[in-house]
């Protein structure tokens, strides 16, 4: 882990750290599927702000976030609305590319300094039909998607603004420290003023 820690002053990743790492964030895949991921995959850092992958698109990538966190959002009567929060050792991407000619109507952009690594979901799966392990990779990403849109959509049913802020701080407690304030509000559907006002009842 502090090796780990270290690397990340590093402005790029070398192919043996990123295989560390993606050990480290899905510990059951072994070298062989580590390589089949690296070898459809293309590694790409971002500096804060820049974009990631833009809406508009009808291809089916997806990325794993490294290190520092992402968020997707689409802009509604010129105003931003963050959908997604997503920190490292997480996917990544609009969920509508699983259905067939359908347009992606998220951005996603770095929020932090941000190292990932990109590949075609569907060529993911056409490898997991050959290779058990593969197939095993697949099908947790699948139950995580599943996992962060039936959470989100619990949430917003059930919760107030307080009650988002504590479940939010719990689920990745990183955000407070690599997401600015405004787009956590956004996240939680709340105004700044008072997500403001939550987080200074909680700190």
């Amino acid at each position: 882990m502090a090796c780990i820690e270290k690397q990340y002053n590093k402005m790029t990743f070398s192919q043996s750290e990123i295989r560390d790492l993606l050990i480290k964030f899905y510990p059951y895949l072994q070298e062989k599927e580590v390589k089949i991921l690296l070898s459809i995959s293309t590694y790409k850092v971002f500096k804060s702000k820049e974009t990631i992958l833009k809406s508009g698109r009808k291809d089916k990538r997806f990325f794993i976030t490294l290190k520092g966190s992402a968020r997707s959002f689409t802009i509604i009567n010129g105003v931003e609305l963050n959908c997604h929060l997503r920190s490292e050792g997480f996917l990544m991407g609009d969920a509508r590319s699983f259905g067939d000619d359908q347009v992606s109507l998220l951005d996603t952009e770095a929020i932090t300094d941000c190292h990932v690594l990109i590949f075609d979901m569907g060529e993911l799966e056409e490898i997991a039909f050959e290779t058990p392990k593969m197939m095993t990779f697949y099908l947790n990403l699948m139950k995580e998607i599943i996992l962060v849109f039936s959470h989100r959509i619990h949430t917003f049913v059930t919760m107030n603004a307080a009650e988002r802020y504590d479940d939010l701080m719990k689920w990745n407690p990183l955000y407070l420290k690599s997401t600015y304030d405004k787009h956590l509000a956004s996240f939680l559907g709340v105004t700044p003023l008072t997500f403001h006002r939550v987080k200074n009842k909680n700190s």
